[in-house]
């Protein structure tokens, strides 16, 4: 009786070596394009922390993290185009939260 886990996992159904698990044949130029990729942004990755570790010693830390957090926001705001799809905000929406309450208001 043949065995159910055993054997060369690698070989394939039927013992040939044409399926089941091993190398993928990818096109060299696209995964070229990946690997261009890859080492782009790791030198990104790497001018950021070098410069952040200079700013982080003139600029207090409260003041880096909010720089941060506004720069990602306005990037986000490029890529996603929140204001190009979607219902228009009216007048009336934009002011109600902004609007001071009155004395009536708080003599609850």
């Amino acid at each position: 009786m043949e065995e159910k886990y055993g054997g060369d996992v690698l070989a394939g159904p039927g013992g040939g070596g044409g399926g089941g698990l091993g190398p993928v044949d990818v096109p060299s130029a696209r995964l070229t394009k990946y690997i261009v990729l890859l080492c782009f942004t790791k030198f990104l990755k790497a001018v950021g922390l070098f410069e952040s570790y200079d700013l982080l010693k003139a600029v207090h830390i409260v003041q880096f993290i909010f720089i941060l957090k506004l720069g990602t926001a306005f990037f986000m705001v490029l890529f996603q185009k929140p204001f190009s799809s979607g219902k228009t905000i009216t007048k009336h929406q934009v002011i109600g939260p902004l609007k001071i309450p009155d004395e009536k208001e708080f003599k609850d």
